[in-house]
């Protein structure tokens, strides 16, 4: 009897040492603290144009907080209903490819809204269903209210730039079709998915947007101008008519496919209707602004003969003509040779050190509040024996940890001492 008692004693003590190692283990495990992660904000204004309360969500780019007043931004607008369902997977979507630099950092708006402004259209047979799709209020009022309330509104806090993107998926789509058929100069570039159907809808009946295309382009044929509609394939089994719109839209517009007009129009295989929303996105943008035009090799520009910050400069220049807002070389990048903080580096340790200077003092201009960027000025300043010039800079940077980098401070200060003990030499 006592044996028994004494295994279970020692049986008890066990479970309890392992329940209690199993609850410090677990509580190891507890959380300490939260935060939310934001990608976005949700701003309601009030629109005099359009009489009522509005909800608007907007993403901003990594760089705004940080980046000089230089710094302008194209906005994406998605149309609709939908554009609030696809508000987040696209904002990341831009996020990542501008991050890369595939394309520029944009500001990515879409709204909450109940009213839908779009154009009532014939269907055409394009919905067996519907005869014609009645949307809820006038999309000239909402035009006005872009172009009189919203835009500059985003041009004024937002450091907005006069370019920008039209998207709609689906139903969304009528208004992006109406802004390009309407008003070729609201928006630059417009991409409608899963919109088959749409193009062969029209404001009369047995007319189409296709229709209105063409004339929009007969009379003014040398309007710039991308377009781009992408249908996923399973979706075109829906009626035989999508592929007779998809290869008229081709015909008709083919005539004017130059410089100054881009279009693509795709079938997107394996997908369905709102699945292809990812992979329209990527080849859209791809469209817009093509790999070649946007991946600089900034170690391969300053091997050519001339400044290597002219020809930097040059590059972005010419990509700013091309789209008509400015386009300035990437100040940082994490993780990536493809920016002023590196290639002032490079400059530097290649023995460069007037060009180096340079680029560095651009970045400075670009980061006017990083201790990075201005110990970075001064390094290169005191290789250039211009301790006066290095030991400001320090100082600079110095004073900005204090307020946005204050676990590096004595870093920098270290390098203050070091420029100073050159200084009394």
């Amino acid at each position: 009897m006592q044996i028994t008692n004494l295994y279970l004693t020692v049986f008890f003590l066990w479970i309890s040492i392992f329940v209690g190692k199993s609850q410090q283990s677990q509580e190891s495990l507890l959380k300490i603290s939260s935060s939310p992660i934001t990608y976005g904000q949700k701003i309601t204004f009030n629109s005099k144009i359009l009489e009522e309360n509005r909800v608007m969500n907007i993403y901003l780019p990594d760089s705004f907080e940080v980046a000089s007043e230089d710094h302008t931004y194209p906005v994406i607008m998605l149309s609709g209903s939908h554009g609030s369902q696809f508000f987040l997977t696209i904002s990341g979507i831009i996020k990542h490819l501008s991050y890369v630099t595939r394309m520029p950092e944009a500001i990515i708006i879409s709204f909450e809204e109940e009213t839908h402004y779009a154009p009532n259209v014939y269907t055409n047979g394009m919905w067996s269903s519907r005869d014609k799709i009645e949307f809820d209020a006038d999309p000239d009022k909402f035009t006005k209210h872009l172009k009189e309330e919203l835009f500059p509104y985003l041009k004024k806090h937002y450091r907005a730039a006069d370019y920008r993107i039209i998207l709609g998926v689906s139903g969304s789509s009528v208004y992006p079709l109406h802004t390009f058929a309407k008003e070729p100069d609201l928006f630059q570039g417009h991409i409608t998915i899963a919109s088959a159907d749409m193009i062969g809808m029209g404001y009369e009946p047995n007319t189409t947007f296709i229709d209105v295309f063409e004339e929009s382009f007969i009379k003014n044929p040398n309007r710039k101008a991308y377009f781009y509609l992408g249908v996923a394939s399973l979706d075109m089994t829906w009626n035989t008519s999508y592929q007779t719109n998809l290869d008229e839209l081709q015909k008709r517009l083919a005539p004017f496919q130059n410089k100054n007009l881009t279009l693509k129009v795709e079938i997107i295989p394996n997908e369905d209707h709102y699945a292809s929303v990812m992979k329209a996105i990527l080849s859209s943008m791809e469209m817009i602004f093509p790999r070649e035009n946007w991946s600089p090799k900034f170690r391969d520009l300053i091997k050519k003969p001339g400044n290597a910050l002219e020809n930097i400069d040059a590059f972005h220049n010419n990509l700013s003509k091309t789209y008509g807002f400015s386009i300035l070389p990437k100040a940082e990048r994490w993780n990536n040779v493809n920016s002023l903080r590196f290639i002032g580096g490079k400059l530097l340790r290649d023995g460069r050190i007037k060009e180096s200077i340079q680029v560095f003092e651009r970045r400075v201009s670009y980061r006017p509040r990083s201790p990075w960027a201005y110990s970075s000025l001064a390094n290169a300043l005191e290789t250039d024996n211009q301790f006066d010039a290095a030991f400001k800079a320090q100082q600079k940077a110095i004073q900005l940890a204090k307020k946005y980098d204050p676990d590096y401070i004595s870093g920098y200060e270290e390098k203050l001492n070091q420029i100073k003990s050159k200084l009394k030499q």
